[in-house]
């Protein structure tokens, strides 16, 4: 029988450190919290709603009634973000807002927080823990469809640049009319997955990922198109962490169904098996 517990919801507008402002709702469950605290990044072309619906159904609801006191981060200059008049993209809200969060959780709760993100959301989370976060703060990484080096034509040359133009043109990409997702993204956001994407191949990155000691539970759809399997296994490559764990989550690794991209943390079947496996993984990294 499904856990129906009621939620504690508390919705706050908080400013990143250079002054732009973006959005947090934390999540309890009305009762004893005796798990770590989570903070759930999402991806683009959406929002917070990814992880909690307007019936209190999603991965934020279970991980909270499972006692985990879950953060969900929603990024500046979305439709259901706060007015921000600061720049909105996705280098303000690695440098700026995540560290925020961060610094509020520690001053909160006495332990490290896990963080969780799905598709360029995982990007961020990793991204942050890598450069902007303290080490003792950090529990581990759960990556859901986490990856940039495969399959991102429209945001690597020569797509991206038709990409870029509607962008500028527009002031945002009009996710909803493309049938890329249920929120439309900031030009800002937009140029920066794109510079990011591009510079993936560097050096670069794979140093600063290499940064990332904490424990990395990485998983994946079988059935995704926008990042396979194989770009979510070389986007963890990189890090150094020696407790790394890879799933690809498809009826030939034992699941239900073949996952695809929003699937693996949306789909029904994945609160009876994908869900499970991370409240699971977070037990047994002291989370």
């Amino acid at each position: 029988m499904a856990d129906v517990r009621p939620l504690a919801l508390a919705v706050e507008d908080i400013d990143g450190d250079d002054g732009g402002m973006f959005r947090i709702l934390r999540v309890d469950a009305a009762a004893e919290r005796h798990g770590a605290p989570v903070v759930l990044v999402h991806g683009m072309f959406t929002d917070r709603r990814f992880w909690l619906s307007a019936r209190e159904v999603g991965l934020a609801a279970y991980l909270a009634r499972t006692g985990h006191p879950v953060t969900m981060v929603q990024r500046r200059g979305l439709s259901d973000s706060p007015h921000c008049t600061r720049r909105c993209g996705l280098v303000e809200h690695l440098t700026h807002d995540l560290p925020v969060v961060a610094r509020r959780i520690a001053r909160t709760h006495d332990r490290p927080a896990f963080w969780v993100g799905h598709s360029f959301g995982g990007v961020l989370a990793a991204r942050a823990i890598a450069t902007r976060l303290p080490a003792e703060t950090v529990g581990g990484l759960v990556l859901l469809a986490s990856q940039y080096h495969i399959g991102k034509r429209m945001l690597d040359r020569p797509g991206n640049l038709a990409t870029k133009t509607i962008a500028r043109i527009l002031g945002h990409l009009p996710a909803r009319a493309a049938g890329l997702g249920p929120v439309d993204e900031p030009a800002a956001a937009v140029f920066d997955a794109c510079d990011w994407v591009e510079r993936r191949h560097g050096a670069g990155f794979d140093a600063e990922l290499a940064r990332i000691h904490a424990p990395v539970l990485a998983m994946s759809g079988a059935a995704d198109r926008v990042d396979p399997s194989a770009g979510c296994r070389r986007f963890i490559e990189p890090m150094a962490s020696p407790d790394k764990t890879f799933q690809v989550a498809g009826r030939r690794h034992g699941f239900e169904v073949d996952y695809d991209h929003p699937g693996i943390v949306v789909a029904k079947p994945a609160r009876g098996e994908i869900w499970p496996r991370i409240a699971a993984w977070l037990t047994e990294h002291g989370g």
